[in-house]
């Protein structure tokens, strides 16, 4: 097999792959014997028809197109890693003259990512992000959430609803619900507000048409949350030796996300000024199927006429909806190929050990054991994003050391 690049763009290359004439024969050959096992013709026995008879009697050109098909599947993957080529979509090809004894060539035509010349690092310059010290009043909100949470429900005394009670529903078909009612004035659910145990009410819908604007309940029960006293018996409990060290804990974990949070807006807001620097575009053909077929995804799933009726109420028409994707899917895109390319020029990598020990802290943060985390993370294939994130922060890590950082007082990091 011989492949050559005939034309080169930013976004598209053609190439000509020639595949010799003892391969043409010899895949003939393989498609004839194949085949012949599987015919069954009047005067033969089956599988030995001779070639001669089938060609007479079905063209010469009988084998020609399933030829063409295997021969173009089993010898592009091979030409474009010859030519270090990587489609970001289906690649076209266009076959030539066909014919036993002779050459196969074939053209083809892939979508390729256009390269990227990432700026020197020493010209980027960036304004830090503000982050917000530590306050004590943080801490106590925090530990007052983890106090909710360690809270349990119990009947209420009083017999009325009020905001911050658990209420146990019961429809007009019997099925039950419990709800949880607080003073939000875009909750629907303070309807519940005032109504007593046992009584029934016409509870008003949201957004559900015309006929069915209202629905019978009847307040079942209620319930309130008992919460624990922050104490040292409480800190205890939570695996601390007291109150003060779970407080220090709490500071420390508050501090390391806020970091953790700078870390990611720093990394974006760097990563940005780079795509706007290179000045990068994703293929227009890949962005157009990209919008095409998520279009197609909300139509699917909300139905035609109410698609319509969404773009009516945000003063669209199905180009600019289009367009919007297109813009987003464009930077999403340029971020993660520059990602990518950052990656492969410096080396970074992300090492078994590292991944087990990211696994091992979001473990702890969420109370769960590892080994049932990255399961978890595999059976819902979410485990190759999760690495994903993981080699983006490194990257950012690398980035931040490696660009200017200005702060408000106009001194670098």
């Amino acid at each position: 097999m011989k492949a050559k690049i005939t034309e080169k763009e930013a976004t598209e290359v053609s190439l000509e792959v020639t595949i010799e004439s003892d391969i043409v024969d010899s895949k003939l050959d393989e498609i004839y014997n194949r085949s012949v096992q599987e015919l069954n013709l009047p005067g033969f026995r089956k599988g030995k028809v001779p070639r001669s008879f089938i060609k007479a009697r079905f063209g010469e050109d009988v084998f020609y197109d399933d030829a063409q098909e295997e021969l173009i599947k089993e010898y592009l993957p091979m030409a474009l890693q010859e030519n270090e080529i990587e489609p970001v979509s289906e690649p076209e090809t266009e076959p030539q003259e066909f014919s036993q004894g002779e050459d196969f060539v074939f053209e083809v035509s892939v979508e390729v990512m256009p390269e990227v010349e990432v700026p020197e690092y020493s010209e980027i310059e960036v304004e830090d992000i503000d982050t917000d010290e530590i306050e004590d009043e943080d801490v106590e909100d925090k530990i007052e959430e983890l106090q909710e949470e360690n809270g349990q429900l119990v009947p209420k005394e009083e017999e009325v609803v009020e905001s911050g009670d658990y209420v146990m529903v019961e429809f007009n078909e019997g099925r039950t619900q419990q709800v949880y009612v607080d003073e939000d004035e875009n909750s629907s659910l303070t309807q519940f507000i005032g109504k007593e145990v046992g009584e029934e009410f016409e509870f008003e819908l949201e957004g559900e048409g015309e006929e069915l604007e209202t629905t019978e309940l009847r307040v079942d029960s209620i319930k309130q949350l008992d919460l624990p006293p922050v104490d040292d018996e409480f800190a205890k409990d939570m695996g601390y030796d007291d109150l003060q060290g779970l407080r220090a804990k709490v500071k420390t974990d508050l501090f390391e996300e806020r970091e953790e949070e700078r870390v990611q807006e720093l990394g974006e807001k760097i990563l940005d000024e780079i795509v706007q620097e290179t000045g990068f575009e994703p293929p227009q053909k890949m962005l157009k199927r990209v919008s095409e077929g998520q279009i197609q995804d909300t139509i699917s799933n909300v139905g035609e006429d109410r698609f319509s009726d969404l773009l009516e109420e945000q003063g669209k028409t199905r180009e600019d909806f289009q367009s919007d994707i297109q813009e987003s899917a464009s930077e999403q895109i340029a971020r993660r190929v520059i990602i990518k390319q950052i990656a492969g020029e410096e080396d970074i990598e992300l090492t078994d050990e590292e991944i087990e020990e990211e696994i091992e802290e979001e473990a702890d943060r969420q109370g769960v054991n590892p080994i049932k985390l990255k399961n978890q993370l595999k059976a819902q294939d979410q485990f190759d994003s999760y690495k994903d994130a993981l080699l983006k922060r490194k990257v950012y890590d690398f980035l931040i050391d490696a660009v200017n950082i200005s702060t408000e007082e106009g001194k670098d990091e």
